[in-house]
């Protein structure tokens, strides 16, 4: 009988004590579950926003407000310089991001335009002399001025353009070319490397309330000029 007893009593002390170590096991399982989700989703995240094993050693780029601003100035600065003074129609900034990794690490950085259109007509006499003007503005604040391009003529294989342009690199960097062409003149600012951003940091195109600048399908296209000028708008 004794025996009996202590055997019964010994199985009641180890069950409660199975079901402690099950229960404890079962919550580290479920704390390493816990962790290995929230590691695949952090990961998941730092992958999609360019911050992946490969992606992660990317430059960072020129902050986008500052993209901002530089191509805001070089344009301001181009239309300013020209002699007699013609209005322009404002093209909003747009974006184009650069081209993902091998593995589809989205880049953190992206290309941004903005392109200003005359609103006079530019005879094609005064061609030489708006490019003159820009030169000469552009190599006395520092930038690295191209040569005049005339491609007048040229066949493109779809058709003879009559493209004259010419290009310059302000010291912060932007791009800013003078292309005149039938049926107007416009100015295109663009900067590379720069950080990629949302689209608040650039604004709302005032043309067309409700898009933003991330819409790539919006072609470099010339506005056709209305005005006429009584200087640049004939020989």
């Amino acid at each position: 009988m004794e025996t009996g007893n202590h055997t019964k009593g010994r199985r009641k002390l180890v069950v409660p004590g199975v079901l402690g170590v099950l229960g404890v096991l079962l919550l580290l399982l479920g704390m390493l579950l816990l962790h290995l989700v929230r590691t695949v989703a952090t990961e998941a995240w730092r992958f999609e926003h360019g911050r992946g094993p490969i992606a992660r050693h990317d430059k960072p780029g020129t902050d986008a407000g500052q993209a901002r601003d530089s191509i805001q100035s070089a344009l301001e600065g181009a239309v300013g310089a020209i002699t007699p003074q013609v209005a322009h129609s404002d093209g909003w900034y747009y974006v184009v991001r650069a081209e993902a990794h091998w593995d589809g690490e989205p880049r953190p950085t992206s290309t941004v335009y903005r392109t200003w259109s005359l609103q006079a007509r530019i005879d094609r006499s005064k061609y030489q002399a708006l490019a003159d003007q820009l030169a000469q503005y552009w190599r006395a604040h520092g930038y690295n001025v191209g040569p005049f391009q005339n491609s007048a003529g040229a066949n493109t294989g779809t058709f003879l353009t009559d493209e004259r342009h010419i290009s310059a690199t302000s010291p912060d960097g932007v791009l800013i070319t003078l292309e005149m062409d039938t049926p107007g003149v416009s100015l295109e600012a663009s900067l590379d490397g720069v950080q990629y951003a949302g689209t608040e940091v650039y604004g709302e195109n005032p043309a067309r309330p409700g898009r933003g600048p991330d819409f790539y399908s919006q072609q470099l296209m010339v506005a056709p000029p209305t005005a006429d000028d009584p200087y640049w708008s004939h020989g």
